[in-house]
């Protein structure tokens, strides 16, 4: 998880993913994240002690004029739960799912994460 890296500094990526937002921010790169990707970040945040680092993830949502926080909403629900049940053999977590259905919607390609589904599911993780 891309965010969880970037600002938990114990995080094993966090060094990676700060190099890599720090090239995105140097290239003026718009980024999209989802809410149910910010809820899973702040959940992890909380539960692995960095409850510090929670003042800094909600001030760059708020501040950041580069980045977009897409709502699930009912369509892209509807629309990843179908695709979630016929993946189930895949080991995709829902909150994956919706990812990828906001960034196939979207046409993103890369994602900040270290985690392999997104590879699996057609696109390039910058965390490796």
């Amino acid at each position: 998880m891309g965010w969880y890296s970037l600002f938990d500094r114990r995080d094993a990526w966090h060094k990676k993913a700060a190099a890599i937002m720090a090239g995105l921010g140097r290239a003026k790169a718009s980024l999209v994240t989802t809410d149910y990707v910010v809820d899973e970040t702040a959940t992890l945040l909380l539960v692995r002690g960095a409850t510090v680092a929670l003042d800094g993830f909600f001030a760059m949502l708020s501040a950041s004029q580069a980045l977009t926080v897409a709502s699930v909403g009912p369509a892209r629900f509807q629309e990843a739960s179908a695709y979630f049940l016929q993946h189930r053999d895949q080991g995709y977590s829902f909150t994956d799912v919706t990812s990828f259905i906001v960034m196939r919607e979207l046409k993103c390609r890369e994602a900040l994460t270290h985690d392999e589904h997104f590879e699996k599911a057609g696109f390039h993780r910058l965390l490796r």
